[in-house]
């Protein structure tokens, strides 16, 4: 009776103890593998949300032109017409965006004192696509993006002193400053420039 208890019974086999070792360790790896897995895409999820909340967010009403220049340190010609700004914070760094259009004489006027003597304004060699939209771009303001233009188009950056005249030691901002000539004698010039630290909002009107 006892001998027959101790067998097994048809059908079934006995798992050995290496058996039940990988067994456990396949079925850990599982799990470990759906947590990695759970880890990812609620990483991506995070990452899409706060790409989301930074493009649709967070613009200021109340940056005008006057505010924007004066936070940028430049002097917009009194024959500028056309004065747009915008101003955005987000969760990496501040925008601030500054747009006019004057001749291109008093276009060139306002550039010379901040692109250094031995330096030009550069053409577009790689152009965006027409129709290319970025989060933080003048698109807001309702124009297309400079990086789209080639024909007529001069671009640099500056930052603080590049060039020794008062207009460019005044510069407060490091900017990329786009100057798109769209017409015979006529220049829209575009000021890009991104803030980092707390620089507050601009006024209520």
């Amino acid at each position: 009776m006892n001998g027959s208890l101790a067998q097994v019974a048809p059908g079934k086999q006995k798992w050995s103890w290496r058996r039940r070792l990988a067994v456990g360790a396949g079925v850990f790896a599982g799990l470990c593998g759906l947590g990695y897995a759970a880890m990812l895409m609620l990483g991506v999820i995070t990452w899409q949300r706060l790409m989301e909340h930074d493009t649709k967010c967070c613009w200021e009403e109340n940056a005008t032109p006057e505010w924007m220049a004066g936070l940028m340190g430049l002097q917009v010609p009194q024959a500028a017409t056309d004065r747009r700004a915008g101003f955005k914070t987000s969760s990496q760094y501040d925008v601030g965006l500054l747009t006019f259009t004057v001749t291109t004489a008093e276009a060139d006027r306002f550039l010379q004192p901040l692109v250094p003597p031995d330096k030009k304004m550069l053409p577009n060699l790689d152009p965006r696509k027409p129709g290319y939209t970025r989060s933080d771009g003048f698109s807001h303001l309702g124009l297309p993006e400079p990086e789209t233009f080639t024909e007529g188009m001069r671009q640099r950056s500056v930052c603080n002193g590049d060039a020794q005249t008062p207009e460019s030691k005044a510069l407060g901002l490091c900017t990329k400053i786009y100057a798109h000539e769209f017409q015979p004698g006529a220049t829209r010039i575009y000021l890009w420039a991104s803030i980092e630290g707390n620089i507050g909002k601009p006024p209520a009107p």
